[in-house]
């Protein structure tokens, strides 16, 4: 089972087709491939760690930690992104302080906090209980607010709303 289970792990790298497949098994083989797909992780490029990471999700295996938490420093800002966010999925409790270390290194990049890595990396925060979003004075007078006595249900239809009204030819 092992060597099948490193031959679908060569080809997370291929961006080609084969990849998808693979992929798709490992998540079916299930924990006992994430100790392979862990060992080998270094010898992957960046489609191969996206498509690990991905496994990693399904899987939902804490031992992938350490794994993510090492993707935090990849040289590419969609496996830092994906990384930071696989953390949050599968809420990894050490992973706080190597998130918000990966956060600082965004913003000493000078990172547009626009961009999909830093609000990656803020989501992540979020979902691992180290941040509240924030929404700007301007955007929060423009949120929508209930009078106190207002029904928090669906309305009722009205009467009217059924009433077909006739066509008159202009």
């Amino acid at each position: 089972m092992t060597t099948h289970i490193e031959r679908l792990f060569q080809q997370l790298d291929d961006s080609s087709g084969p990849s998808y497949d693979a992929r798709a098994e490992l998540i079916g083989i299930g924990s006992a491939a994430i100790p392979a797909i862990i060992d080998g992780l270094s010898s992957l490029g960046g489609f191969g760690h996206l498509t690990a990471i991905e496994v990693f999700e399904e899987v939902a295996d804490p031992r992938c930690g350490p794994a993510l938490i090492a993707l935090l420093h990849s040289d590419d800002s969609t496996v830092r992104e994906w990384a930071a966010m696989a953390l949050a999925s599968l809420k990894i409790d050490d992973a706080v302080e190597p998130v918000r270390s990966a956060y600082r290194a965004c913003l000493e990049r000078a990172t547009p906090p626009d961009w999909s890595e830093p609000e990656g990396i803020r989501w992540a925060l979020t979902e691992l209980g180290a941040r509240t979003p924030v929404a700007p004075p301007l955007t929060a007078h423009l949120r929508a607010t209930a009078a106190d006595n207002a029904p928090s249900g669906p309305r009722p239809a009205s009467p009217r709303s059924s009433t077909t009204w006739p066509t008159t030819p202009r």
